[in-house]
């Protein structure tokens, strides 16, 4: 299918760009949403305890739950190739807003220290830090600890599938596992060709991915230990778990090799398939429909998983 049209006027103008003029800003790539404010959701900026210190991290909190109602809770973390992002892009600000509004419940967005200046683990502790404080902090931030889901998007999917799997072996695991179009294997892929419709410099191959998970590891990723890649580590503690893909992504390949291992271990598996967009889909929630309609769908199965109201298995 070719991409949505909309969208590929937008990004019409990359196909002569670089990957490094894109991730750098020195050209204007896909055009994100616009700030987002929804009424019915509130918000405040926190610092969890942390292994590397204060950790900010944002906590949201749909305005139409009881003040004293322990509610189902996400704990995101945002994308950006290990190396970028913050809590302010859309993917984090935008897609927390939506969660905690049409869960309803609370969602507490993780701004985890970033490579290069941070290796690995730091990122890594920094979301099971936020996980933990979620569990430890319940009562104050509103959550039902029986209910805490955890995600993220891409480089944050990475993170949040190694960290639920850390977290697998403590006493409040994760009742639930979101992992929006997710670096699954940064060494060995598997890769697609690029999409004729994407401009290369949307399309990192496996040079592109291996130069920012270098940057996130300091050294050279062929020798990355397995406990960094989440093929390669036991999947079977997982709790129900969510995949999504966007079928114009050069990240597709591995996310849907992916199921494949995780139905092996056992683990309850939903992929829901994206299409006419790109990878970091839910950077656009807000303005692209496509967008506000997966992220609707997610939620939906979130809602399922954490049995919220009458929500129905997605």
């Amino acid at each position: 299918m070719p991409l949505e049209p909309r969208i590929a006027a937008q990004v019409a103008h990359l196909f002569d760009a670089t990957w490094a003029q894109v991730l750098t800003g020195a050209v204007e790539g896909v055009r994100p949403a616009a700030p987002m404010r929804r009424d019915d959701v509130d918000r405040r900026d926190l610092e969890l305890p942390g292994p590397g210190g204060p950790l900010r991290a944002r906590w949201y909190r749909s305005a139409a739950l009881d003040p004293g109602e322990p509610a189902p809770a996400l704990v995101w973390a945002h994308g950006g190739g290990w190396q970028y992002g913050d809590l302010d892009m859309p993917e984090a600000d935008s897609v927390a807003q939506v969660v905690a509004g049409d869960l309803p419940g609370v969602v507490v967005s993780v701004d985890y220290r970033l490579a290069p200046a941070h290796r690995h683990p730091a990122a890594l502790d920094d979301v099971i830090a936020a996980c933990r404080a979620a569990v430890e902090g319940a009562a104050d931030l509103g959550i039902d600890p029986d209910r805490l889901a955890l995600g993220g998007g891409s480089a944050g999917a990475h993170l949040a599938c190694l960290a639920a799997r850390i977290l697998a072996d403590g006493p409040r695991p994760p009742a639930a596992l979101l992992l929006a179009y997710p670096v699954t294997d940064p060494v060995e892929g598997p890769w697609d060709d690029r999409h004729p419709d994407c401009p290369p410099p949307l399309w990192p191959g496996p040079g592109g991915i291996a130069g920012l998970f270098e940057g996130y590891l300091g050294h050279d990723p062929t020798t990355a230990p397995d406990d960094v890649v989440p093929t390669r580590v036991d999947l079977s503690p997982l709790p129900p778990t969510l995949v999504t893909t966007a079928e114009v992504d050069s990240l597709r390949a591995q996310a849907l090799h992916f199921l494949g291992p995780l139905q092996a271990a056992g683990v309850d598996v939903t992929h829901h398939d994206v299409d006419g967009v790109l990878h970091g889909y839910l950077n656009t929630v807000g303005d692209e429909p496509r967008a506000g309609a997966a992220l609707d769908r997610h939620v939906a199965w979130l809602r399922a998983r954490l049995d919220v109201g009458s929500g129905t298995h997605n």
